[in-house]
């Protein structure tokens, strides 16, 4: 049974793992570099160049994706014609680092766990950003973490033509779930994973699922979806390095221009944790009743 403590607002803080400092960097990578990907690579950039404690915080910044740029791709991601035929991450990378005087790196190849930094410690965290369009590589990036069990933080983005959602979290361990919350204290150590939370991210179309520059120009995505999902990610990205972060899970219907998220407490973390039998049903039902 739920008590109404089980539903104080809190923030998300994954201080269960070494616990953070006011030395601790965050290290960022993403994989993905394509319609939200590219997006996002600029978020980044415009935090780690601010004059801000967050993005003074901000350490390694990693791209991942082995995808080249082609023409269909300009104006439909965050691409110029100059950047064809170079290497999504690279293109990108080489021009902030041009810009801002950053030192971002880059992996022209797919992601694989070894990409991942080996450890992380309180001065050294670690953040995933996905920004992939399938089921199987979302499934990749669940079991590189389920591998680590070191509480990752996998922060990830997806979207369909109009509608998209981002959810953050750092463990599977039901354990760690159902005790998130420090007793008195308006603070929660762990989040579900998104493949825990949304289960169907994990699921592949039975149909071939086009790629985000083919969904635009097939007009089955919209145009400014991607950006969009970026500026949420970016914020939370600032939001989780400040201790801020209250919500993690945000969903976003840009044909009615309506957004929603879910707040950080106990009791939003064991339902979609699926700790309890009423919470035995589709993710998106649960969510639906949560922002009702």
């Amino acid at each position: 049974m739920f008590s109404p403590d089980d539903e104080r607002s809190c923030i998300f803080y994954p201080t269960g793992l070494g616990g953070i400092s006011e030395r601790t960097r965050w290290n960022v990578l993403v994989t993905g570099c394509g319609g939200t990907g590219s997006f996002i690579a600029h978020t980044l950039a415009q935090l780690k160049a601010s004059n801000t404690r967050e993005g003074s915080a901000l350490g390694r910044i990693v791209l991942i994706d082995p995808d080249v740029v082609e023409e269909r791709n300009v104006g439909r991601q965050n691409f110029a014609f100059a950047d064809v035929g170079t290497p999504k991450s690279q293109a990108l990378a080489w021009r902030y680092n041009l810009a801002f005087g950053i030192d971002m790196e880059w992996h022209t190849v797919p992601f694989a766990a070894s990409l991942l930094p080996k450890r992380q410690t309180s001065i050294e965290r670690i953040v995933l950003i996905g920004a992939v369009d399938s089921g199987s590589s979302r499934g990749e990036i669940a079991d590189a973490l389920h591998a680590r069990k070191d509480e990752i933080v996998w922060l990830d983005s997806g979207n369909g033509e109009t509608r998209g959602q981002v959810a953050i979290g750092n463990t599977f361990v039901g354990e760690e779930l159902v005790s998130s919350v420090y007793p008195g204290v308006n603070v929660a150590r762990y989040l579900p994973y998104p493949s825990h939370s949304l289960p169907e991210l994990l699921e592949e179309d039975p149909e071939p699922t086009p790629s985000c520059a083919e969904a635009v120009e097939n007009q089955e995505q919209g145009l400014y979806v991607n950006r969009f999902m970026a500026g949420i990610v970016g914020e939370y990205l600032r939001r989780l390095i400040s201790g801020e972060l209250a919500v993690f899970q945000t969903w976003v219907d840009l044909s009615r221009l309506e957004m929603a998220s879910v707040p950080v407490n106990q009791y939003h973390i064991s339902r979609l944790s699926h700790l309890r039998e009423e919470s035995q049903r589709s993710s998106m039902e649960t969510v639906q009743e949560v922002l009702a």
